[in-house]
This record gives C-alpha cells, structure tokens and sequence, in this order.
C-alpha cells in the first residue's frame, strides 16, 4: 500500500468514525464526504448506507477505489450494532412481500408475475437510469434550498390531490411511507431537473448549431379516413375544390362520433422535423402553406394534412429545454452502455438482451 493510499485509509476512517459518533444521516453524510473527494483525487470514493427499519439506525460503508489497481472497502461497527457482512443474512421470513388475511405473496411468486416487464425496454431503462442519477448525485450532490424542497412538496401533494393534512396522513399508510421518507422521495425527484441542467450546461447551443432544421415546425389541420380509397378519393375533392378541407373534416367527426368512436387525433397539430415520420418528412416540410399532403398512412388508418405554416428553427426557451432533456437522454445512453449492470431476479437472458 503506498503513502497516498494510505493516508486515504485513514482519512476515511476518521470520516466513518466522525459519522457514527454524529448520528449523521445519509443525505448529509454523502455531503460529508464531497472534501475527501477534492483531498484525494486520484481515488474514487463511494459511500454506501444502509438503514434499519425498526431503530433507525444506519450503517456505513466506504469504498476506495484506484484505477488499474483495485478497491478497498472500509466500514466501522458501534458496540453492540450489527456488522456489515452479517446484514446480508436473511430471516426465514424475508422472502415474503405482502400477506393478505392468511394469504401471503413471496417476492419470488411477485416477480415471476411482473416477467413481462422484461419485455418492456423503456421500462428497463428507467430502473437503470434511477441507479444511475443516483451515483451520479452522490458523486456530485446537488442541495435545495428549503424553499425548492417547500415548493417541490407543494406541487408533489397538489398532483396527488393531497390538500388537507388527512388526506396526506392517509396517502402516506396506503404507501408505507413515511413523512421523512416522503421528503426524500420529492427531494430526490427535485434535484433531477437540475442534474438535467448540469449535464446540459454549455452544449445546448453547440447542439442547436448542429441539428438546426431539426426544430423547423410544421403548423397544420389534419383529418383521419379509416379506409384507404376513400382517403384518396376525399384527397382528389379537397385538391379539385369540389369539397373544403374542414367541412369535410367537421362531417368525419360527426359520422365517427355517431358511431362511438369519435377520432383520437386533434384536428390542429404541430409537428418538429426531428418528430416526423420518414415517409411523411419531405412531403410535410416541402409543401406551402395551404396546401394538402397525403393520403399518409398512420397506426389508425389514412391522414391528410392541410399545411397552414412552416415555421423556421429558434434557440427560444421550448426549444432550449427540449434539446436539455435530448443531451441528457444522451448522457443517460452512454451511462448505460458502459455501466457494469446485474439484475438479481428475473429472467437473465431477457433482462441483458435489453439492458
């Protein structure tokens, strides 16, 4: 062990002793920890938690890492606390979930139910992305101010209907969660858009640059014909004159609603480039104003399109937030395909083909 890595043994030592001995708790703990960081650069350093349900009490452990060489793993037991290596020990009673009267559901019989959501990849990804905002905020941590924290709740209970402190208390027993839980799950979801920021910053103009006519948006009026030749044949009257555009789209709407099922597309609709279909793109975005593309066909039949303007690309405040969630997607990509990742249940075949 050389003088660097041993000095930083130590340090984190005096760091999970100060720890213990404070009752810190882990959210302030992983802040704690952001000095050691800047004190030893060449090492990485993670901080793993675990809380006891029933006391509340948290056990620590550091890992120190050095590339090319390997890591250490460091971790301090209190009199009387159970050490690390014996928390991973389960109780015959672990493997149950949920009992229901004098029926219980095992995790095992759980997940064997929700097997199909392997075959659900954007439902794969968002697990993962959740581990990997997590790291990256305990490697970076971003504090709120208890004013964002106060307004975060606020909009958390307005969109769950939480208005009165019964109907929160109530929300909480159906969740299982705490109040203090509760705080940090709305914090955890409040610093995201500022982690979305953070990875964004300086690039948001590079990348407009780049991918300009992208954002070019097409204004327009469309209407559904479930039946291809009838599309065509509506087509042919719009463009000869025979029949307007929105009178026709006005007696679709009313012959679909008479049959109970009124058309699920809106009739205006703006459409960026970057959004458009292939087959659609270079009719749509080449056409003038006023006039009719299509019939295309679209997953509930056949679409024509009256073209009311196309509208050049701007760097405005819409367009800058979409090309924020765009790179941090990207950041969110390149994170997964060089992350180490094991799934610990389901089926490994499908869960690795996905991930």
């Amino acid at each position: 062990m050389n003088d660097c890595l041993r000095q930083a043994v130590l340090d984190v030592l005096d760091y999970l002793l100060a720890l213990q001995h404070d009752g810190v708790r882990p959210r302030e703990a992983r802040a704690l920890l952001q000095p050691l960081r800047g004190r030893h650069p060449g090492l990485e350093l993670d901080l793993l938690a675990e809380e006891e349900n029933f006391d509340q009490s948290v056990h620590y452990d550091a890992l120190l890492r050095r590339a090319g060489e390997g890591t250490v793993s460091l971790s301090y037991c209190p009199e009387r606390a159970v050490p690390w290596p014996l928390r991973g020990v389960h109780g015959w009673n672990e493997g149950d979930l949920v009992r229901v009267n004098s029926s219980v559901l095992q995790v095992a019989t759980a997940m064997a139910c929700l097997d199909f959501i392997w075959d659900e990849a954007p439902i794969i990804e968002r697990l993962v992305n959740m581990c990997i905002i997590q790291e990256e905020l305990e490697r970076q941590p971003i504090n709120l101010t208890d004013g964002e924290l106060q307004e975060a709740m606020d909009k958390f209970r307005s969109s769950k209907k939480l208005f009165t402190t019964e109907d929160t208390l109530r929300w909480l027993e159906l969740h299982g969660m705490s109040h203090e839980k509760l705080e940090l799950y709305v914090s955890d979801s409040a610093v995201v858009p500022r982690l979305r920021d953070r990875i964004a910053a300086g690039h948001v103009d590079e990348y407009f640059r780049q991918h300009e006519a992208d954002f070019d948006t097409a204004r327009i009026a469309r209407l559904e014909v479930a039946n291809e030749s009838q599309a065509r044949e509506l087509a042919g009257q719009i463009r000869s004159g025979a029949q307007d555009f929105f009178a026709a789209a006005e007696r679709l709407y009313f012959e679909a609603a008479e049959r109970g099922a009124p058309p699920k597309a809106s009739l205006f609709a703006t459409i960026e480039r970057r959004q458009a279909e292939p087959a659609l793109l270079d009719q749509l975005f080449a056409a003038a104003p006023g006039q009719l593309v299509g019939p295309v066909t679209v997953e509930t039949g056949h679409t024509l399109m009256r073209v009311m303007a196309i509208v050049p690309a701007q760097l405005d405040d819409r367009t800058r937030a979409v090309i924020t969630d765009i790179l941090f997607n990207d950041w969110l990509a390149e994170q997964r395909q060089a992350a180490r990742i094991e799934w610990c249940w389901g089926n490994v075949s499908k869960t690795s083909a996905q991930t």
